[in-house]
């Protein structure tokens, strides 16, 4: 998990996603580690899926669903072509993890969402769900603050951790 200097509220966050009362699916985090790649291109050169797929260990068609997804919600800009690829659309400082979890699993209403992970009958009625918006809420305030730029600058030097071949950002 990346580590983002926020105190007391990434030890809370944190202790939740590693005991998986948080569903992170692992497209979304493919998709951080996308965007952290090709973050680390110098302003404007578009980088090929396949290079990315091949720098996240994935096949090129699961990359481009990812890519695809990201470009759809305005992260990504794409290019066609045998030049083509694609560049961030906007500065990392202005994309956000709930950003990125709207654009890889768009139907998803609620991040928290132990009613729906258990098929509750009662929908919209649950008692849990009641129990724990307030819960939902704090968890996508906190993602909603949480920008990409802090992500890369809390790795630093580490990031050759991901991507041995990339220096920092």
């Amino acid at each position: 998990m990346l580590s983002i200097a926020r105190g007391k509220q990434l030890i809370w966050f944190k202790k939740i996603v590693n005991e998986n009362m948080i569903d992170i699916s692992k497209s979304l985090g493919y998709a951080i580690h996308a965007i952290v790649y090709i973050a680390t291109k110098p302003d404007g050169k578009l980088v090929r899926a396949s290079e990315v797929a091949r720098e996240c260990g994935l096949s090129v068609s699961y990359m481009m669903k990812i890519l695809q997804a990201l470009r759809r919600a305005g992260i990504l800009e794409s290019t066609i072509g045998v030049k083509g690829g694609y560049v961030l659309a906007k500065p990392l400082k202005e994309i956000t993890l709930y950003d990125l979890i709207v654009a890889i699993e768009p139907s998803r209403e609620e991040i928290c969402y132990l009613s729906t992970a258990i098929g509750c009958r009662f929908k919209k009625n649950c008692l849990v769900r009641s129990l724990f918006g307030d819960v939902n809420d704090k968890i996508k305030l906190y993602l909603q603050s949480v920008n990409l730029q802090s992500v890369v600058d809390s790795i630093g030097d580490k990031i050759c951790i991901f991507f041995p071949q990339k220096h920092a950002v």
